[in-house]
């Protein structure tokens, strides 16, 4: 295992200097538990990594793109480092080939959780062996290079139902549930105010002249705020 994960390394243009950084984040919870001398699990790093990601990614638009707006700025950001899309790179990558596990999750292939958490370990594995410029070439190579690409579709960014709904069922969860909370009229025009939920959650609200354009304005206002949506 530790021989292919260092083939896969320098396959992906990383020259390490610590293997062990590497090794942490590619063991689930399950093989921490049930190794002999209780190695660490990708938790710890995990929760760095997923900064780091939203950092890179964060200036990257901030610096690229001038005339975005904050809202479509946190749209942009989150679709690209959800779980949908990090799980979507991680089986790109076969991170599968190289994930310690225990001998109960081994049985069957990394949920998509599994693939997103293992990325954003090992993008904090990066960082702290060799620093953020070398971290910032992965995630060019992996991410970044993609936004460009998807801004020249903004209806990738417009359906905001669509985007909420894939992260929420991206591991089998619950669809996303509107309800219309106080309706009215003002000045000629109706409005409609609209709450999404998700398990007996409120993710958020919005305000529109239909409910259609209220539904979309509460799944952007759950996205904005960067709900848990694991």
């Amino acid at each position: 295992m530790e021989n292919n994960l260092e083939d896969f390394l320098l396959k992906n243009e990383i020259n390490f200097k610590n293997i062990k950084y590497y090794q942490t984040a590619f063991t689930h919870m399950s093989f921490s538990h049930e190794s002999k001398d209780k190695a660490e699990s990708y938790e710890r790093l995990e929760f760095l990594g997923d900064s780091i990601l939203g950092y890179i990614v964060g200036e990257y638009i901030y610096k690229n793109f001038h005339n975005l707006p904050p809202g479509e700025m946190t749209l942009i950001r989150s679709k690209h480092v959800d779980k949908a899309n990090l799980s979507k790179i991680g089986k790109k990558l076969e991170f599968e080939k190289y994930i310690y596990r225990g001998l109960g999750e081994i049985k069957n292939k990394p949920s998509n959780s599994v693939y997103e958490d293992v990325f954003e370990s090992f993008v904090a594995a990066i960082y702290l062996d060799l620093g953020l410029k070398i971290t910032k070439k992965f995630v060019q190579k992996n991410i970044l290079i993609d936004i460009k690409k998807n801004l020249r579709k903004k209806s990738t960014f417009k359906d905001y139902k669509t985007r909420l709904q894939e992260n929420l069922q991206s591991d089998g969860g619950n669809t996303a549930f509107y309800k219309v909370t106080k309706q009215w009229r003002e000045k000629n025009k109706n409005f409609f105010a609209v709450a999404v939920f998700h398990d007996n959650n409120k993710l958020g609200e919005g305000v529109g002249n239909s409910k259609k354009e209220a539904e979309q304005e509460a799944a952007k206002n759950a996205i904005s705020k960067r709900v848990d949506l694991k």
